[in-house]
């Protein structure tokens, strides 16, 4: 039997092995040591970790070592750098973004995240194998966004887009000792561009808490609150309402009320020719909690003024806006939705609120009292009548709707104002009897009730023309009496725009309050990418 399975055996191994004698190995074996890459930070003057402020420039220069040799500038290693920073937190709220800020082997780079810890990261790839070095450093941002000067303006680089900057020195934000300027800080932050031209920028005070409050920034588009530590979108349109009208057409954005009154203030919209108001309560904690409300109504209302009284010391008028199809002034009560005619006026008033006969052009509110008293200003309106203007000035901050001179002045300006048929933007003083105005390249300051031909306050350097005007003040009574505003009356803001080399500046002057004569021996001057309309100040509790 063993003799009979043998034969059999072999008839089946035999092939198998003949087969495998012809098999040929194809595998690459040739085995080679790999090239060494280090990254190390000895001698370099690099720290641990890093602590910086928002939009400081971060530089960091490891020592890169291939194949045991020093990679310089002038080196030909197969290497790939690629620096990215990332949230150095995890879980719920934490940001899982990881962004590139840097493709060389030393970073110098801008770092733009919102305040919190993060990792900066270097890694370096060897062309030849892909094996990577990993080097890894702990970033603390901090925000400085509690405070300063913001500059509103259309893009240079995007037109039809808006954007915000903001200023920081010893004149617009208190206790500090560095200038500072912030440019595209809505794109920037939000990775997204603002849609629409410039309308106004507004920092409404609701509370006293760092972080509860949020910046309105209104174009002809939209109307957006972001965060005013941060900067980020916190609000979109429909955000500000309880149910949003169906035509976003925002044409002004405001406040109404001294904020000296709990409860009696409000933030304030003009939308499609529809006028909304938010009434809110100034708190030392809590955030706003309320949203805009119905439309206010009346009949026979035509086109409405991108204008109300902002600062009303009383809450016999929870609004007041402006009719310039039938030139005259509506108001409605506090907390009602109806748009009321104000009593009868006296003949002897300087002008009739219910019955001007004069079109809007522009307003500011000022001349309310000294530096740490009582805020009670007027309203002060360019308004015009047919080629004549006039500045009307108003009493909405102590009136009744039933008094009888709501209008106390009306200045002629026509012989008086040069250039005033061209003006383009005005600031009321809060303690002078003056107000700026402009036109071309030209400031001109018009003391209004000394009967004497306005005078040319300042000329923007050639090339530019003048586009916004802004004296340094806030509505808010309590946060101005108590000293929170930096140079408060003492200090003006100067907008131009170059047309040609297509950049805007920002200009600011110490000015004597009462009269209104600026202080050219010192100047700040700021570079801005684009077209300014409206600045203000940035609340901050200090």
């Amino acid at each position: 039997m063993k003799k009979r399975i043998f034969p059999y055996l072999l008839a089946i191994t035999l092939p198998l092995w003949m087969l495998s004698s012809c098999y040929d190995d194809k595998g690459n074996y040739n085995y080679h040591d790999l090239e060494q890459v280090a990254i190390d930070t000895t001698g370099t003057g690099m720290m641990s970790e890093y602590a910086i402020m928002r939009f400081d420039e971060l530089q960091l220069t490891p020592n890169i070592y291939y194949e045991g040799q020093r990679v310089t500038d002038n080196s030909s290693a197969p290497l790939d750098y690629v620096w990215t920073i990332f949230s150095a937190t995890s879980g719920t709220g934490a940001s899982a973004v990881i962004d590139t800020i840097g493709t060389e082997r030393n970073l110098s780079a801008v770092i733009s995240r919102t305040g919190g810890n993060y990792y900066v990261q270097l890694t370096v790839t060897n062309r030849h194998d892909g094996i990577k070095q990993f080097f890894r450093v702990p970033v603390s941002v901090s925000e400085v966004f509690d405070g300063g000067w913001m500059v509103f303006y259309e893009r240079a680089d995007q037109p039809g887009y808006s954007d915000l900057a903001l200023i920081y020195n010893e004149w617009t934000k208190l206790n500090v000792n560095y200038n500072r300027l912030y440019t595209n800080l809505y794109e920037t932050t939000n990775g997204e561009l603002l849609q629409g031209l410039p309308v106004r920028c507004l920092d409404i005070a609701v509370s006293l808490a760092s972080g509860n409050n949020y910046v309105g920034l209104c174009t002809d588009y939209t109307l957006v609150g972001v965060s005013e530590n941060g900067i980020e979108k916190a609000l979109d349109f429909a955000d500000f309402f309880h149910e949003p009208p169906t035509t976003m057409r925002p044409t002004w954005y405001g406040q109404h009320g001294s904020g000296v009154m709990s409860g009696q203030s409000s933030e304030v919209l003009l939308n499609d020719n529809q006028i909304y108001t938010n009434t809110y309560s100034f708190s030392a904690t809590q955030g706003r909690t309320t949203k805009f409300g119905v439309a206010k109504f009346a009949s026979g209302i035509g086109e409405l003024a991108p204008w109300n009284a902002e600062i009303p010391n009383t809450l016999n008028y929870g609004i007041v806006v402006y009719d310039r199809t039938n030139h005259r002034f509506r108001y409605a009560a506090y907390n009602s939705a109806r748009l009321e005619e104000f009593g009868a006026q006296d003949p002897s008033a300087a002008f009739d609120v219910n019955n001007t006969g004069m079109d809007f052009v522009m307003a500011d509110w000022g001349r309310g009292t000294s530096f740490g008293a009582a805020l009670q200003p007027y309203d002060y309106l360019i308004m015009s009548k047919g080629p004549e203007r006039y500045l009307a000035v108003a009493n909405f901050s102590t009136s009744a709707p039933s008094d009888n001179n709501i209008g106390v002045g009306l200045y002629p300006m026509n012989t008086l104002c040069p250039d005033i048929d061209k003006a383009t933007s005005m600031s009321a003083s809060h303690v002078g009897s003056f107000i700026y105005y402009t036109a071309g390249d030209k400031v001109y300051n018009f003391a209004y009730d000394s009967n004497q031909p306005a005078t040319t306050a300042w000329t923007a350097p050639e090339g530019e023309e003048v586009t916004c005007v802004r004296i340094m003040k806030y509505y808010h009574g309590t946060i101005y009496a108590y000293g929170m505003v930096p140079m408060s009356d003492n200090l003006v803001h100067i907008a131009t725009w170059n047309e040609t080399t297509r950049e805007g500046h920002v200009y600011e002057y110490l000015i004597n309050p009462a009269s209104g004569i600026l202080d050219t021996d010192e100047c700040y001057d700021y570079a801005i990418p684009g077209k300014v309309k409206d600045m203000a100040w940035k609340f901050s509790m200090q």
